[in-house]
């Protein structure tokens, strides 16, 4: 008897979203996260979905020992919103590499007592569409701004002391 197996996986697993609402410029509300969570949020190249869409402002900052990598995504765009589903909100706060719920609504409690932040909401990320390729596309945009930054600075090093152990 044959039997048909399938595989679940869960794409979103160690993934938590909160949705912001502020008056705050990106820049602004940037620098009260890092004062409030005690990060150091650093602005990049602008997050691109598509060849002609909206481009979105971007800050990463990856937590040394915890793995825990936070993003500060705009949503704003005059052609048209980062992730319809959520057009109310200004601003995704995305947290990768986390399991401590706990950890994230003290996050989100910090937030919200930012000056000027109207309010920040945990999301059920599963259920919004269009999630998968923003996590997708944050994938290799940090890939594209971080990693591969590190890796040629890395590379430049190496060559650089084995060019000065030649020369002696």
């Amino acid at each position: 008897m044959k039997q048909k197996m399938s595989l679940n996986i869960n794409f979103f697993e160690g993934y938590h979203l909160l949705s912001v609402t502020s008056t705050l410029k990106d820049y602004t509300l940037a620098f009260f996260i890092n004062r409030q969570l005690n990060l150091r949020l650093r602005k990049y190249g602008d997050l691109r979905l598509s060849a002609n869409g909206g481009t979105y402002s971007w800050y990463y900052f990856k937590v040394g020992n915890k793995y825990l990598s936070c993003y500060l995504i705009g949503n704003n765009h005059p052609k048209q919103k980062l992730l319809p589903a959520l057009q109310h909100f200004d601003y995704f706060f995305l947290l990768k590499d986390t399991t401590n719920r706990e950890q994230v609504r003290s996050m989100a409690a910090a937030i919200r007592k930012i000056k000027n932040v109207i309010g920040v909401f945990e999301q059920d990320i599963s259920g919004i569409k269009g999630m998968d390729v923003l996590i997708e596309c944050n994938e290799f945009h940090e890939m594209e701004q971080v990693i591969a930054p590190l890796k040629k600075l890395k590379n430049k090093k190496q060559v650089f002391t084995f060019n000065e152990y030649e020369a002696w």
